[in-house]
């Protein structure tokens, strides 16, 4: 099936902001971490300000400044930026988005506003909000859906929002294998273009056989080039292979996403500054980070889950 825009497919990083201890946004380690993701082969892009790099805490100039630094990285190794962005209202939507396109920026992926949530609110008030903003702006949109059952677009509603020209992309992370499906199977009945990328770290793999062209997830900060041969094997048609990795990295997965979930931000952070990549670990409040010790534990669990997928992995290739 041909995509609306054959770039938005392929393994995309929502990279993490980089903090100094004093709460500041880390500059030069953005820059570094952003141009090392972008250098990697297996990474079609870069996403900027979702929820693993703390868009909703960060200041509107902030989320501008790191915008620029992940779009600069993005287009120098020729690859995608997605910024993250969490209007609240229609208007304010369409001023960001407007703002976007005067900055490296591909596209813009919209987190629902809060008034989505506000009871039982119909399909017909969803599509009408991306309508509006696809309508008024230049940037190809990118729809996304979050795990939280209140939030959820319905198969009928993401398909009506799929026939906006406008609308190129759908990180679909409902975390629900029986929607994801649903959704997958009327998309394809009615020849959408919408590129969809799995967002379910929990069954990214089969992502791929349903119909996903790609994946956008947070867990793909850590072993990158691994979440990528998951990639490269799905979209082949391999599926036996990206089970195969994903095995792999179960391990790692459940190392990052253990309980509270919340934290997991800061458990990436701590990996990525012990390989060198950001110089600090530090995350904003209402986030507390991890203790010493849950550090010390974290840390000797990733070398076991490395050493444990790197075992896996020589075992599959012999």
């Amino acid at each position: 099936m041909m995509l609306k825009d054959e770039r938005f497919q392929g393994l995309f990083v929502p990279h993490v902001t980089p903090f100094l201890p004093s709460g500041a946004v880390d500059i030069a380690s953005l820059e570094r971490l952003t141009r090392h993701f972008a250098a990697i082969p297996e990474v079609a892009g870069l996403v900027s300000c979702a929820r693993i790099g703390e868009g909703p805490v960060l200041r509107p100039e902030e989320k501008r400044e790191v915008y620029r630094i992940s779009g600069d990285a993005a287009r120098e190794a020729g690859k995608v930026h997605i910024a993250a962005i969490a209007p609240q209202s229609t208007d304010e939507a369409i001023a960001i988005v407007r703002d976007l396109e005067h900055l490296p920026v591909d596209a813009a992926m919209i987190f629902p506003p809060l008034l989505f949530a506000w009871g039982k609110v119909g399909g017909e008030l969803k599509r009408r909000f991306f309508e509006d903003v696809a309508c008024a702006c230049k940037l190809p949109v990118v729809l996304f859906q979050i795990p939280v059952a209140s939030y959820l677009y319905d198969p009928e509603t993401v398909c009506r929002i799929a026939r906006l020209e406008n609308v190129v992309a759908y990180k679909e992370a409902s975390f629900n294998i029986d929607l994801f499906t649903e959704t997958m199977q009327r998309l394809a009945a009615e020849g959408s273009g919408m590129a969809v990328l799995t967002g379910n770290d929990r069954f990214v793999a089969e992502s791929y056989g349903l119909g996903a062209s790609g994946a956008l997830i947070g867990v793909s900060n850590l072993a990158t080039a691994r979440w990528g041969a998951i990639d490269s094997a799905g979209r082949a048609g391999d599926q036996l292979a990206a089970l195969r990795v994903q095995t792999e990295l179960a391990e790692l997965k459940e190392l990052v996403f253990a309980e509270p979930i919340v934290e997991a931000v800061a458990r990436i952070k701590i990996i990525l500054r012990h390989e060198g990549l950001i110089a600090s670990a530090t995350v904003r409040r209402p986030q507390i980070g991890v203790t010493a010790e849950e550090e010390k534990d974290l840390l000797a669990s990733y070398g076991r889950a490395l050493e444990n997928a790197a075992r896996a992995s020589a075992s599959g290739r012999s």
